[in-house]
């Protein structure tokens, strides 16, 4: 199924979630919301769910809030293989966008982490670097890049003599390059 930017982009925040619930962008309203997410809950790549009152939703009725929720389907559309012992494959590896752990906190091992280190690289990291170590897509990865800076982490971005981005992590003055508080 050959997805849109607007629901790849839905589909890769929603994997950045505890909930993998997904958040209806403010520019998206009326019939192109529901064109949008009528072809992902036919490609069962979402499904409909009520939801909790502080949890995002798409519609509402006197008695009901809709979400949509990602399915296993959805999180292989976006390059993520779902694991049978995590509730949320997603969520292990990329920085949750709401309830974030303290910006130094990474699971040993975990693709997180594996980029951070990448990125605390003097010579920083393409897209291109992280892509090939993760085994991510590039929007995947993107996305990962904004659930790193939602969850506390300060990247930049540069370009290098080649023309092409290169992402850097730029550490508090109290952290040292290990990640530990001075």
């Amino acid at each position: 199924m050959k997805l849109t930017d607007t629901q790849l982009l839905l589909l890769s925040a929603a994997s950045q979630r505890e909930d993998l619930l997904l958040v209806p962008p403010i520019n998206l309203k009326g019939k192109a919301a529901n064109a949008v997410t009528a072809k992902l809950l036919r490609g069962q790549l979402i499904e409909e769910i009520m939801v909790q009152p502080h949890q995002p939703h798409w519609r509402e009725s006197e008695a009901n809030r809709i979400g949509f929720k990602l399915t296993p389907t959805g999180l292989q559309a976006i390059g993520i293989q779902p694991d049978q012992d995590c509730p949320n494959p997603a969520a292990a590896d990329v920085a949750q966008v709401t309830d974030a752990p303290p910006a130094s906190a990474a699971r040993d091992g975990s693709k997180k982490a594996l980029v951070i280190s990448l990125l605390r690289r003097e010579q920083g990291a393409t897209l291109d670097d992280l892509v090939a170590a993760t085994g991510w897509l590039p929007h995947t990865t993107r996305a990962a890049l904004t659930g790193l800076r939602k969850s506390g982490h300060t990247i930049t971005n540069d370009k290098n003599e080649t023309g092409r981005s290169v992402y850097r992590l730029t550490l508090p003055e109290n952290e040292t390059s290990a990640g530990q508080a001075a």
